[in-house]
């Protein structure tokens, strides 16, 4: 997912923050360096400014709860604006009642992250054939046990945020997901900014999951796009979701975005983006291409590969 909510007190794009945290900048955080097969990696800890939120938050109201977390932490997967806050709320209330039992989880931070960053972001890396030297920054956080992660661009190039609490085997999809979007930045020299086109948003998503495909193959195909139930729903309406998207691949205003990722796009489902960028790079894989060319196609003609072949999907 290529999510930014951003820090208001901070410079635009560096990381996914709700609030303006004063507490939670004095609780500095080192980033810790790894490398490998010329891959560099430098990790940044949430853990424990989420733990500082967390015992100061143990008694109180959700109101108050809210509050200290904006203040002292403050870091969610949501897109920005009111709706990214609104959800940013609810995935707390929601997740508050089982962080007792994650503790220990959380309390070993991003050390104890399987599988590791590093191992996902080499073996992605080779996928999509990338040069070496190869750079990015990393973002260990405590999310909502939501599933998600998010990636993003920022003047010091891809950062991937990775939440601490998810289950190893689900990290195991979500890592080598977001590490893609990460490569595919540099390869294609992305454009940082969350509000682009929704053809882009699309592409992104279907090169991510192809990629996680081509790592991890033979599963079924809805383990690389969502949840069952969601896939064996939304696969029937493919027909309305790209005849929708194809309409809009030009928008990039952030209601757009948010309509076809985690909105209620145009059958009432979310992540209709992702249903579309499945099918649409398929398609452009039986048609011959790679993966490690199409993670090379510029920005400036990215929508129009994507129209195109949405198009000829449809007739």
């Amino acid at each position: 997912m290529n999510y930014l909510l951003k820090r208001r007190t901070m410079l635009a794009g560096i990381a996914g923050l709700a609030a303006t945290p004063a507490l939670a900048e004095k609780l500095t955080i080192m980033p810790a360096t790894v490398t490998g097969d010329g891959v560099t990696l430098s990790i940044r800890d949430y853990s424990r400014r989420f733990l500082d939120f967390y015992e100061a938050a143990k008694s109180l109201t959700p109101d108050a709860r809210y509050a200290v977390w904006q203040d002292r932490y403050g870091f969610a997967a949501v897109p920005p604006g009111p709706q990214g806050e609104a959800v940013a709320r609810k995935l707390l209330d929601e997740a508050w009642p089982r962080y007792a039992s994650a503790l220990p989880t959380i309390r070993a931070g991003a050390a104890g992250m399987m599988p590791a960053p590093l191992d996902t972001a080499i073996r992605i890396a080779d996928v999509l054939r990338a040069p070496r030297p190869l750079k990015f920054d990393i973002i260990a956080y405590v999310g909502g046990f939501e599933e998600n992660a998010f990636t993003v661009g920022t003047a010091d190039g891809p950062l991937v945020c990775l939440p601490i609490e998810m289950a190893p085997d689900r990290r195991a999809m979500v890592m080598p997901h977001e590490m893609t979007h990460a490569v595919h930045m540099t390869l294609a020299k992305l454009p940082s900014s969350y509000e682009r086109p929704l053809g882009r948003v699309v592409f992104e998503e279907g090169l991510a999951m192809r990629a996680v495909q081509a790592l991890k193959p033979g599963l079924a195909d809805f383990e690389y796009v969502g949840q069952r139930p969601w896939f064996d729903a939304a696969l029937p309406l493919r027909k309305e979701i790209l005849t929708a998207i194809a309409s809009q691949l030009d928008a990039s205003d952030g209601p757009t975005l948010f309509r076809f990722t985690m909105g209620q796009g145009a059958t009432g489902r979310e992540r209709e983006a992702y249903l579309a960028g499945w099918l649409m790079t398929g398609e452009l894989l039986r048609q011959g291409r790679t993966l490690p060319e199409l993670a090379r196609i510029p920005a400036d003609r990215i929508v129009s590969l994507t129209r195109k072949t949405i198009l000829s999907m449809l007739t």
